[in-house]
C-alpha cells in the first residue's frame, strides 16, 4: 500500500532554502493586500475633499489604500491563479473579522471584563473620543467586510474570465482595468451606502460614490505599470516586458 505524500513548499514552487523573486513578489502581494485593507478599514471615517478643477467630490481617506488590495490580487491572479487570489481574498475577510473583534476589545473590555481596567493617565474625555472615532471604524469595517467579500470575489472572477478569454493576446492591461474598475463600482455603491446611510444626506452619499469610483479608476489606471512590473519580477522577465 503506498503511503500518502506531504505537500511541501518545494512542491509548490517555493524552494525553502533560499530567497527567490517569486517568493517574494507572492509575500510582498499578500503583505500589501492585508495592510491596505486594514488600513482602508481604519481611515475609512475620515471624509476628504477632491478637487478635480471645477468639480468636488468627497472621498473617505482609506480609498486609496483599498484600491491596492485591487494591485495586488491582480498580480497574484496573473502569476499564480485563480486558486491563490481566492485564498487571499477569503483571508482578508476573515480579517476583517479580526479587526472588528479587536476593535471591540480595545473599547469596552473594562466594561465587560471584571479585572481589567483603564490605566496610566488615560482620561474619560480621552475614553469618550477613542469611541467616537472607532465606533465609526466599527460601522465603516462591518460595511467593508459586506462590500470588500462580494467585490473582491468579483474582481478575481472577472480577472481570471478574461485571462483565459484572452489567452495570448497581450491584455494584461484590458483585464486588470476592467476587473479592478468593474469590482471598485460595486463595492462603492454597496459600501458607502451601509457605511454611512442615515449619518450623511443622501447628497453627500451620492458625492462620496462619485467620489470613490473617480479617485479608484484613477489609482485602477495608475497602477498597471506595476502590475506588469511585479508580474515580471515574479516570473524572472525583463522589467519592461508588456507582454501578456
Amino acid at each position: 500500500m503506498q503511503e500518502p505524500t506531504s505537500t511541501t513548499a518545494t512542491d509548490m514552487g517555493m524552494p525553502t532554502d533560499r530567497v527567490t523573486r517569486r517568493a517574494f513578489v507572492l509575500f510582498f502581494c499578500t503583505g500589501l493586500f492585508m495592510v491596505s485593507l486594514v488600513l482602508a478599514a481604519i481611515t475609512a471615517v475620515k471624509i476628504q475633499a477632491f478637487n478635480f478643477g471645477p468639480l468636488t467630490v468627497l472621498v473617505p481617506a482609506g480609498t486609496i489604500a483599498f484600491g491596492l488590495t485591487y494591485l495586488a490580487t491582480d498580480v497574484i491572479s496573473e502569476v499564480w491563479g485563480r486558486g491563490y487570489a481566492l485564498c487571499v481574498v477569503f483571508s482578508g475577510v476573515l480579517m476583517r473579522f479580526v479587526i472588528l473583534f479587536l476593535l471591540l476589545y480595545a473599547m469596552h473590555a473594562e466594561d465587560v471584563v471584571p479585572f481589567i481596567s483603564t490605566g496610566g493617565n488615560w482620561t474619560d474625555a480621552q475614553q469618550a473620543a477613542f469611541l467616537e472615532v472607532f465606533s465609526s471604524g466599527n460601522r465603516t469595517n462591518f460595511a467593508g467586510m459586506v462590500a470588500f467579500g462580494l467585490s473582491a470575489l468579483a474582481d478575481v472572477l472577472i480577472f481570471h474570465h478574461m485571462r483565459e478569454r484572452d489567452a495570448g493576446k497581450n491584455r494584461l492591461w484590458l483585464r486588470n482595468n476592467v476587473s479592478t474598475m468593474v469590482s471598485q463600482v460595486f463595492n462603492s455603491a454597496i459600501f458607502i451606502t451601509v457605511a454611512f446611510a442615515g449619518t450623511q444626506s443622501w447628497e453627500v452619499i451620492g458625492s462620496l460614490i462619485l467620489g470613490q469610483v473617480v479617485v479608484k479608476v484613477l489609482v485602477a489606471t495608475i497602477d498597471t505599470p506595476l502590475v506588469y512590473l511585479l508580474r515580471n519580477i515574479a516570473e524572472g522577465r525583463s522589467l519592461l516586458d508588456y507582454r501578456g
